[in-house]
């Protein structure tokens, strides 16, 4: 195996030293601000034109919940969709507009705190509110009775928090994040973990022991979740990709990795069957060929590899990994015998496939590189 498969993105092995803890420390905080840059841009704009639309063109000397309702509204992770700020500029908006009505009449103290949360709340739950609108409902009610009121005001800061509201609404649709980061973050998430499923299984192989094998099962069951992420992060990008002009030129982008989702969803299915027949034939004591064991560490190797084609201009080492890995799929040269071994290798060979089909090869192509099985098996 090329050892340019060999590069993963894991952190440090075995430097353990202070400089080197202090060193992975900055180099992670680095990487969390460049990747989380443009959501806060978003806020500290967000705030600022609140603020200033508050204050110029509606006259409110300090419009505190203007740029609070923006900045609260805007602060959602990149791959939230837009309904979650329109739903959660309501949420500002209800628990101050309430708290604002009835301080007047009722005053401030612990009851009326507990009258106005509980109202907020209510509010935000008859609106369609989840947990979080209802609680920034509560918890702006229980900020507005806490501030002073400054005579002759009104509902100037429930205008506030409107205008918030609608400043984060305009930042977020007309300066969207790029929606492929959290859809490539996603994509490098299952690829990781379906290499260490591979990779336990082929330990489980080696060590001839069903426990292993029972739990690399299970982790390759846990990735459905991870499936789920990708679908969801997926679908927040296509939806910002269609309401804001500055990101439509991504659409060929998310359609690729829509594509890439697919296959390789179909490969981690393929690859829990094997796995399952793995651990069932382990259980029974059946023999399985030890080259399965070499192949499912390969497998792993180019997994680990495949994750850095996710944001990449051309996935040509990987394919032609796969292509490689695909071609030693020949059940006679493996030493099928059983009938848990072909289950296994023919789940190998399908997982293969949908692997290359990810990385945009023909199907046609992509069956093309596994061997021709022998007459009368269960391979195709």
């Amino acid at each position: 195996m090329d050892d340019d498969l060999a590069h993963t993105a894991f952190g440090p092995g075995s430097r353990v030293g202070p400089g080197s803890r202090v060193a992975d420390w900055a180099k992670e905080g680095g990487r969390r601000v460049r990747q989380n840059a443009w959501p806060l841009a978003q806020c500290a704009i967000g705030a600022a034109l609140a603020w200033t639309i508050a204050t110029q063109a509606l006259g409110h000397p300090s419009p505190f919940f203007s740029a609070t309702a923006a900045i609260i509204c805007l602060n959602l992770s990149y791959a939230q969709r837009l309904r979650r700020v329109v739903e959660l500029t309501i949420g500002v908006s209800l628990g101050i507009v309430i708290a604002d009505l009835l301080v007047g009449a009722i005053g401030t103290g612990w009851w009326q705190i507990m009258l106005v949360v509980g109202l907020g709340m209510t509010a935000a739950q008859f609106f369609g509110g989840g947990g979080l609108v209802s609680a920034q409902a509560a918890l702006q009610a229980v900020l507005l009775l806490a501030l002073p009121r400054t005579p002759g005001t009104g509902l100037a800061r429930w205008e506030d928090a409107l205008v918030g509201g609608a400043v984060a609404l305009a930042v977020a649709a007309a300066l969207p994040a790029d929606p492929t980061g959290p859809v490539i973050e996603r994509a490098r998430g299952l690829v990781s973990e379906l290499a260490d499923v591979a990779a336990e299984t082929a330990d489980a192989l080696r060590a001839v022991d069903p426990a292993r094998a029972d739990a690399a099962l299970e982790h390759a069951r846990s990735t459905q979740a991870q499936v789920n992420r990708w679908e969801d992060a997926l679908r927040d990008g296509e939806e910002i990709s269609r309401l804001s002009p500055l990101r439509r030129r991504r659409r060929d982008d998310l359609a690729r990795y829509r594509r890439a989702l697919v296959g390789v969803d179909r490969a981690a299915r393929n690859l829990r069957v094997g796995v399952r027949r793995v651990a069932a034939a382990l259980d029974r004591g059946e023999h399985l060929p030890p080259a399965l064991a070499d192949v499912l560490s390969d497998l792993a190797v180019v997994l680990r590899a495949m994750r850095h084609d996710f944001g990449a201009a051309a996935p040509g080492v990987t394919v032609d990994a796969l292509r490689a890995l695909a071609g030693r799929l020949d059940p006679a040269v493996l030493g099928v015998a059983t009938l848990s071994s072909a289950v296994i290798v023919g789940q190998l060979r399908s997982a293969l496939v949908d692997l290359l089909d990810a990385l945009g090869v023909d199907p046609h192509d992509a069956r093309a590189a596994l061997p021709d099985p022998p007459p009368m098996t269960p391979f195709g």
